[in-house]
C-alpha cells in the first residue's frame, strides 16, 4: 500500500539531536536514498589544508564539461574557502579510510592542517591550489563556475565547479565495472530513518557499501533478455 506524504514536518516528530531538522529536511530521513561519501579539500585563509567529509553533491556533464555540483551550508569553512579561492578538490575514499575520514570532523580548526592531522597525506594538485588526499583513489580538481542559494534566504547553497583535472590510482581503473566497484570500496551515507506515519526513528547514521553490482547488458550492449531478430530480405 502506497501512502501519500505531505512535505510539512509533522508536529509529533522529535529531534534526537539539537538542530537535526533545522540543518536537514525531515524528508531526508524519510526518503533515505544513500549518497556517496567524499572529502572536499580546500585551502584555508592562511593556506593550510581544509578537509570536509561530505555526501551532498553529484557529478554531471556533457562532452566538453564534467562538473562537480555541491550543496553546502553557508556557515561552513569549506563554503567560505571556495568563495575566496574559487577552487576545490573532490576526493573519494575507500572504506578502509573511514577512521581518517571521521577524524577530519574532530580536528576542525581555523588554521591547522586538517588532512595531515586526520592521518591522511597531503598531495599537490596539478591545476588548482587546493590540496588533494593521496590515499583517495580518485581525485577531481574543480574550478568554481557559479554559486547560488538553494532558494532565497536559504542557508544551503549550490556551487558548480568545472573539473579541470582528474587523478586516478591504478586500483580504480579495472575495465570491468564489477571489479572496479569492488576495488574502490566506496562508502555511502546511509541516514537514520523516520517512519513518516508515526514519527518513530531508527538510527544512528551508518555507512553503506555496494554489495552487488549486476550486469544488465549483454556484451553487444543490449539489455539482458532483449532479443535481436534478423529478418531476411
Amino acid at each position: 500500500m502506497k501512502h501519500e506524504i505531505g512535505i510539512t514536518q509533522p508536529e509529533y516528530l522529535i529531534e534526537d539531536w539539537p538542530g537535526k531538522y533545522d540543518f536537514f529536511s525531515w524528508l531526508e530521513y524519510v526518503v533515505s536514498v544513500p549518497n556517496p561519501i567524499f572529502l572536499i579539500t580546500t585551502r584555508k585563509a592562511n593556506g593550510a589544508p581544509n578537509a570536509c567529509l561530505h555526501s551532498w553533491g553529484l557529478l554531471v556533464g556533457d562532452r566538453d564539461n564534467y562538473s562537480s555540483l555541491l550543496a553546502l551550508l553557508d556557515h561552513h569553512h569549506t563554503y567560505a574557502n571556495i568563495l575566496r579561492e574559487g577552487e576545490w578538490c573532490v576526493n573519494f575514499p575507500s572504506f578502509e579510510c573511514y577512521p581518517q575520514c571521521f577524524e577530519t570532523i574532530y580536528c576542525n580548526a581555523d588554521d591547522n592542517d586538517e588532512i595531515s592531522e586526520a592521518g591522511f597525506t597531503v598531495e599537490p594538485a596539478q591545476t588548482v591550489q587546493a590540496p588533494r588526499i593521496a590515499e583517495c583513489a580518485v581525485n577531481l580538481e574543480c574550478r568554481l563556475e557559479w554559486e547560488r542559494p538553494l532558494y532565497a534566504g536559504n542557508r544551503w547553497h549550490l556551487l558548480a565547479g568545472r573539473v579541470s583535472h582528474v587523478a586516478m590510482d591504478e586500483s580504480a581503473m579495472a575495465p570491468d565495472p564489477v571489479e572496479r566497484m569492488r576495488d574502490m570500496s566506496l562508502m555511502y551515507n546511509v541516514r537514520s530513518t523516520v517512519n513518516p506515519l508515526d514519527g518513530q526513528q531508527y538510527g544512528p547514521n551508518g555507512l553503506g557499501l555496494l554489495s552487488q553490482v549486476v550486469k544488465v547488458f549483454t556484451d553487444d550492449g543490449h539489455p539482458k533478455g532483449w532479443r535481436v531478430e534478423t529478418r531476411g530480405q
